[in-house]
């Protein structure tokens, strides 16, 4: 019997070897998943192939873009051609973003900034109740409180009126807002709802993304999800959170963004639409005015078309931020980088770039797991001239700022969901006038936080130290 279970546990380790080496992982997530399988037989390749099995969702991303390839292939063409309208020279960074991603440059846009949720949802419901055409909703998380059912009563009325409405939604970033009724109510009305990945083994595959356009001509994104703690905050803690609503050629790529996703949901044809892909990227009229002059390009990882790789978010970032010359300041609720991202902020602040890190003090959920990971990190960055600031409340805001002339806002936290896991987006601007705003309001942010304090910090108890390591081995799912 012995001998048996040794023949069957060295043919486990076999089979795991090939799983993981198979894989395409890291050196050192090879190393720390061998020894989960090794120590934790059954526990540890259940949660491996729940978590950590990346052929599945590779599976799962070609049978959808064979079963879609028609429709991947004219929204790519639809895209290119609304690509550099003014054959503008793009800068090294725009340059990298069209050859790395695909992501298409336009510099006729108009971008309002939120930095609460009052006045972005009264603004977004606003431009919902003047759709003529269409409106694409897609966020993580819609709530069931009165902002989530206002939501669903306008979307409601303007389905009466003739207008075409779609809401995406992840199937677990809504799994506890008892928001399905609403939906239901919604469907019923004559709307379309969908969630994303609903099925189990995608669990660790999440879409991070918030987005909703308006005709193809008014899009919005950013860190806010839909609930009323957006405007009011959470048990007397404010919520401070970065929003934004573009118009112009920009809003092209936002739609792209959506009805790929919009696709990918969609196990049966017909795919939903009322139209032809096209129809939903309108050109401007050639004798009404643009709506700006900003310069944009969105970034976005997860699509379906010829620029499938997962990794553009990190590489995106890392590409930002090691080009810092003067300036980087960092505003994200969660912290555990990429080793290459963690040892570039170290080597740029030692170098003389004024890097700050701006995060949150306060969490709805997870606080000790959360804070005890960002320690972990953060102490990897004493000594290096790295600026800590711990903003007193919640700060839930994704943005980063470089230098006098760079501004990036989205939903991408700086940790491994979102570097390497989730889907997700940002909006990179090129404007010395932006930047110097949002560097305004970057200081007033600065002024209600505190700076985390070294020589304190250094002061680690043998309990704390032990804590942060532990809950470190899961900063991947953080």
């Amino acid at each position: 019997m012995k001998q048996i279970l040794s023949l069957l546990y060295l043919g486990y380790l076999l089979f795991v070897m090939l799983l993981i080496f198979l894989g395409n992982k890291k050196p050192n997530q090879r190393f720390s998943w061998l020894l989960a399988l090794t120590f934790l037989p059954v526990v540890g390749l259940a949660i491996y192939l729940l978590f950590g099995s990346e052929t599945y969702w590779a599976y799962k991303r070609r049978k959808i873009r064979q079963r879609h390839k028609g429709l991947f292939l004219e929204l790519d063409e639809i895209i290119q051609k609304s690509d550099n309208p003014s054959n503008r020279i793009l800068s090294p960074i725009q340059r990298f973003h069209r050859q790395w991603c695909g992501s298409m440059f336009t510099d006729d846009n108009a971008v309002e900034i939120f930095t609460n949720g009052g006045p972005k949802i009264k603004r977004l419901f606003e431009d919902i109740k003047e759709a003529q055409d269409h409106i694409h909703v897609q966020y993580f998380t819609i709530h069931n409180d009165p902002v989530g059912q206002e939501l669903i009563e306008i979307l409601k009325e303007k389905v009466k009126q003739g207008v075409e409405v779609k809401l995406l939604y992840d199937s677990f970033g809504c799994f506890m807002t008892f928001v399905r009724p609403l939906f239901r109510e919604l469907k019923q009305a004559g709307g379309q709802v969908r969630s994303i990945r609903p099925y189990a083994r995608a669990l660790n595959y999440r879409n991070h993304r918030k987005l909703v356009i308006v005709d193809g001509k008014i899009g919005y994104l950013g860190g806010m999800n839909l609930g009323e703690h957006y405007a009011k905050g959470v048990r007397d803690q404010e919520w401070r959170d970065t929003h934004i609503r573009l118009a112009g050629g920009g809003v092209h790529d936002l739609q792209q963004i959506f009805v790929s996703d919009w696709i990918a949901s969609t196990r049966k044809h017909p795919i939903g639409f009322r139209n032809r892909l096209r129809h939903y990227f309108p050109k401007r009229d050639g004798e009404s005015p643009a709506p700006g002059n900003l310069p944009t390009q969105t970034i976005a990882n997860g699509l379906y078309n010829k620029f499938i790789h997962q990794d553009v978010i990190n590489l995106s970032y890392f590409n930002l931020i090691t080009g810092a010359k003067e300036r980087l300041w960092i505003q994200t609720p969660y912290f555990s980088p990429s080793e290459p991202i963690l040892q570039s902020l170290k080597t740029l602040a030692l170098r003389g770039v004024d890097v700050r890190i701006m995060t949150s003090s306060y969490y709805t959920f997870g606080g000790l797991f959360h804070h005890n990971i960002k320690n972990y990190y953060f102490r990897q960055l004493v000594d290096s001239g790295v600026r800590v600031f711990k903003y007193k409340g919640i700060m839930h805001a994704k943005t980063m700022l470089i230098d006098a002339d760079v501004l990036c806002i989205g939903t991408v936290n700086l940790n491994f969901r979102s570097l390497e896991r989730d889907d997700e987006l940002f909006v990179y601007f090129e404007s010395p006038e932006l930047n110097s705003k949002y560097a305004e309001i970057l200081r007033v942010d600065a002024a209600k936080s505190v700076e985390l304090d070294y020589v304190k910090f250094k002061k680690q108890t043998l309990r704390s130290r032990a804590l942060e390591a532990v809950v470190s081995l899961f900063s991947p799912l953080s």
